[in-house]
């Protein structure tokens, strides 16, 4: 089993939360926790870069989306950046790309989101 690392940092007043290693069961309360905190201290608009994500199961799909679901709740939202082929696929299959979009750069994915508002 791979570790799951979060770096943080900001960029345009938007969180971006670079993800490397598994994202699963085991692994998935240690991102939901910190997406958790981020929106509970009202920081709502966040960029997820999985360049470095080498695996996703359902459960950390349910993660995406329940962090999805608690930013729009506080009028932000969350995207996703830098996302491997088969990540994309799922993401593709089951439908989630209008909710969770991805982009190619997180200064792509800040520039929409800044221009949507």
């Amino acid at each position: 089993m791979e570790k799951l690392l979060l770096r943080e940092s900001r960029e345009s007043g938007v969180v971006v939360l670079a993800v490397s290693g598994e994202l699963d069961v085991l692994t998935g309360p240690q991102l939901d926790g910190r997406l958790a905190a981020l929106s509970s201290g009202g920081l709502c608009r966040v960029v997820l870069d999985a360049a470095e994500l080498t695996f996703c199961d359902a459960s950390g799909i349910t993660v995406l989306i329940r962090a999805r679901n608690r930013v729009v709740e506080e009028q932000g939202w969350i995207r996703l950046v830098r996302v491997r082929s088969p990540l994309r696929r799922v993401l593709a299959i089951v439908g989630l790309t209008g909710v969770l979009p991805v982009f190619d750069t997180v200064t792509d994915a800040i520039v929409v989101a800044s221009a949507a508002r």
